[in-house]
């Protein structure tokens, strides 16, 4: 039996690379919804402040990256090797949901300016 701190370790390790994706992918996508918006929108449209939503989201998104372990042990009932194999599978797949939804405002404006440029 595994002690519960081994997947926390584990878990822990992986946090900052996870923020660096989601930062670099949060950039770009925030670029791309402001270039899509300002087309949508207007250039003269003021989309005021967004460090509010950016410092709400980073939180959020550490927030439910730290249920990754807490739920591995709640699963596991401390005793983590029944969910060593499946660690790895759990952090992609978290990844993964992560990206696309840090890239769901950029399809939300694509799909609104595709209707628009259909009328």
């Amino acid at each position: 039996m595994k002690r519960p701190w081994d997947a926390i370790v584990w878990w822990e390790i992986r946090r900052v690379p996870f923020n660096l994706v989601l930062l670099v992918v949060g950039v770009l996508s925030g670029l791309a919804a402001a270039s899509i918006a300002g087309r949508i929108f207007g250039p003269d449209q003021n989309m005021g402040n967004p460090l509010f939503a950016t410092v709400f989201y980073a939180v959020a998104a550490n927030f439910c990256y730290t249920l990754g372990w807490i739920t591995e042990l709640l699963w596991a009932w401390g005793d983590t090797t029944k969910t060593e194999a499946t660690r790895s599978k759990v952090f992609l797949a978290g990844l993964v949901f992560s990206i696309a939804v840090t890239v769901s405002p950029v399809i939300v404006f694509l799909v609104i300016w595709a209707k628009r440029l259909l009328r």
